[in-house]
């Protein structure tokens, strides 16, 4: 009869086999902790940029009512100009309107401005450059640091 190949208990200095599977399930345990706090941190991430975005969309329609009130009355006030112009002769009259008009275009301007502030936060700038930079590869081997976001523009008013 042939002779049976060794196995691992009858070679001598053999470790057994199931010896190794408590660093592995460590390692398993280390590597599924890092995988749950790397999604704790997107949704907190998610959660704080989905308040910003409510906030931003109701300044929004605020900004927008209030933009389209003084659009209709700088209509108005044209209007307004264009009679007391032809009506009167002297300046003074018209001139009130005119400055007024301009006062209300210039307010029309920062109202517009402050939309295009607010909806840049309607579309989760952080979060989706987060996604990116995992999604990339950046730090497949763990020993780089994340590369930090690119930091919220300040808010202007509270």
């Amino acid at each position: 009869m042939p002779a049976e190949p060794a196995g691992p208990a009858d070679t001598p200095g053999a470790a057994p086999v199931h010896a190794a599977a408590p660093g592995l399930v460590d390692q398993l345990k280390e590597y599924l902790q890092l995988i749950r706090s790397q999604w704790r941190q997107q949704l907190q991430l998610l959660t704080l940029e989905t308040q910003r975005a409510a906030e931003s969309l109701v300044a929004i329609c605020v900004l927008g009512l209030f933009a389209a009130l003084l659009l209709l009355s700088s209509w108005v006030i044209m209007l307004l100009l264009v009679w007391t112009g032809l009506a009167a002769l002297g300046w003074s009259a018209w001139q009130g309107l005119l400055v007024l008009l301009l006062l209300q275009l210039l307010a029309l301007a920062i109202c517009l401005r402050q939309i295009r502030y607010h909806s840049h936060f309607l579309r989760f700038p952080a979060t989706l450059q987060s996604w990116s930079e995992h999604s990339s590869g950046d730090t497949v081997n763990g020993s780089e640091p994340p590369a930090e976001a690119a930091p919220c523009p300040s808010h202007p008013v509270s």
